[in-house]
Order: C-alpha cells, then sequence, then structure tokens
C-alpha cells in the first residue's frame, strides 16, 4: 500500500514529485483475521499545519490508513512514530 502522500487533515499533502514532507511517520497496525492476525505497516511524508498536535496527525493518519486500507479498520496500533524528515 502506497501511503507515502497521504494527506490528513492535520497536514498538507507533498506529493510534488520533488518535494517531501517535514515529517516522516510510520505506523503499524495489527488485526484478527481466519489464520490469527495481520500485522501490516504503513509509511508517508507530511507538512503539519500550524497548530497541530502528534494527536491530531495520528487520529489524522488513522482514518486515512483506514481509508486506503479498509482492513486495518478496528486493528490495534502496536507501534506508531512520528519524527522530522530532515536528518
Amino acid at each position: 500500500m502506497d501511503m507515502q502522500n497521504a494527506e490528513t487533515k492535520g497536514s498538507r499533502d507533498d506529493s510534488a514529485p520533488d518535494t517531501q514532507g517535514t515529517h516522516f511517520w510510520f505506523m503499524a497496525i495489527q488485526t484478527p483475521n481466519r489464520a490469527g492476525y495481520r500485522l501490516n505497516d504503513y509509511q508517508g511524508v507530511l507538512t503539519p499545519l500550524p497548530g497541530s498536535t502528534r494527536l491530531d496527525l495520528f487520529n489524522d493518519i488513522r482514518r486515512e490508513v483506514e481509508r486506503q486500507d479498509p482492513l486495518s479498520r478496528g486493528g490495534i496500533v502496536v507501534a506508531f512514530d512520528l519524527q522530522p524528515n530532515k536528518l
């Protein structure tokens, strides 16, 4: 799943090919299935809007992940990270 340019409510989309967002995010979600469990990870870049909080972005990213991957709905987030993209 390509979440590279996922736009969230608390961010602006940085999908231009030569542009990356100011922040990189990673999320892993575990959901039950017939075989036991499904564990998927998602990642992308974004530029938070002024005044955004980590909680705002977590919720926005999770909603976008669930929109793009409906099988992740109702799952447990086992990992989340949001950091400045520049090293």
